[in-house]
C-alpha cells in the first residue's frame, strides 16, 4: 500500500513526496500517476484543451488535467471521429485536478488516468448533432430529460470501437450503464461490419459495480504508464 506521504491530496504535490527511485531521471522528467484512480494524484500533467473536433463541457475545463497518454488518445479519437463521421465533435467531461486528488462529485478520477466522454446523440428526425452538456438515456435511447434528443448507436459505436482498436494509450476499461451496453452490443451484432468486435467490447465495456450507472457518459481509464506500474498500483513501500 502507498505510505502516508503518497495518500490523495487536492493540493500542490512534488517530487519530494515520491520514493526516492521516483525523484531522480528520468521520472523527474515524466508525467507521473500516482496511486490508485480513487487514493491518488499526479504530477506534471498534460492539461487538455478544445479544438475543432474536441469540446470541454463547461463545468469540467479545470479538471482537465491527465496523464499524457489519456490526454493524446482523447485528442487522437476526436480527430479520427471527425474524419470518419463528418462534423462530429467528442465531448468530454472531467479528467482530474491540476495534481489531481479527490475531485467532487467522483470516486475516482484522482491519478490522471479517468476521462468522461460524452455520448454522441441525434435529434428527433435521427439527424447527428453534437450535445454541449452529458445527457443521460434510458435503454430505448432516449434522452432521460425530456429534451428529445436520441442516443446514437452508430456514431457511439465507433467510438467504443475506435478505443478498441488504440493500442497506443492501453485502454483498460470503458464504463458505461448496463442498458446502454447491451443496446451497443445488440448494434454491432446485427451488422457484419461490425460484428467482429462484439466479443472485445463485450469484455471492454462494463457498469461499476459500487458506483453510478454512468448512463450519460462513457468513464474511460487507461492502464498504469510503463515504467510506472509500482508507483501507479499503490504497491510502493515508502520514500
Amino acid at each position: 500500500m502507498l505510505c502516508a506521504s503518497l495518500q490523495s491530496s487536492a493540493r500542490q504535490r512534488t517530487d519530494d513526496e515520491l520514493p526516492e527511485k521516483y525523484r531522480k531521471y528520468p521520472f523527474s522528467t515524466k508525467s507521473l500517476s500516482v496511486g490508485l484512480p480513487n487514493a491518488g494524484w499526479q504530477l506534471r500533467a498534460k492539461k487538455l484543451k478544445a479544438s475543432a473536433n474536441l469540446w470541454i463541457q463547461g463545468k469540467s475545463v479545470p479538471y482537465s488535467y491527465g496523464h499524457p497518454s489519456l490526454v493524446l488518445m482523447l485528442y487522437r479519437t476526436a480527430k479520427q471521429m471527425a474524419r470518419q463521421t463528418k462534423g462530429s465533435v467528442l465531448l468530454v467531461g472531467d479528467l482530474s485536478r491540476e495534481f489531481g486528488g479527490p475531485l467532487a462529485g467522483h470516486k475516482s478520477h484522482q491519478s490522471g488516468r479517468d476521462a468522461d466522454v460524452g455520448f454522441f446523440v441525434t435529434d428527433t428526425h435521427g439527424r447527428p448533432i453534437n450535445s454541449r452538456r452529458l445527457v443521460a438515456f434510458d435503454a430505448a435511447g432516449k434522452a432521460r430529460d425530456g429534451s428529445g434528443v436520441r442516443f446514437d448507436d452508430y456514431r457511439n459505436w465507433l467510438l467504443v470501437q475506435l478505443w478498441l482498436k488504440d493500442e497506443r494509450a492501453a485502454l483498460e476499461h470503458v464504463f458505461v450503464a448496463s442498458h446502454l451496453r447491451r443496446r451497443l452490443l445488440d448494434f454491432a451484432r446485427a451488422r457484419p461490419a461490425f460484428r467482429g468486435y462484439v466479443e472485445g467490447a463485450s469484455q471492454f465495456l462494463r457498469q461499476p459495480t459500487n458506483g453510478l450507472p454512468h448512463d450519460d457518459h462513457f468513464h474511460v481509464r487507461i492502464a498504469c504508464p510503463d515504467g510506472q506500474q509500482e508507483l501507479c498500483s499503490g504497491r510502493v513501500a515508502g520514500r
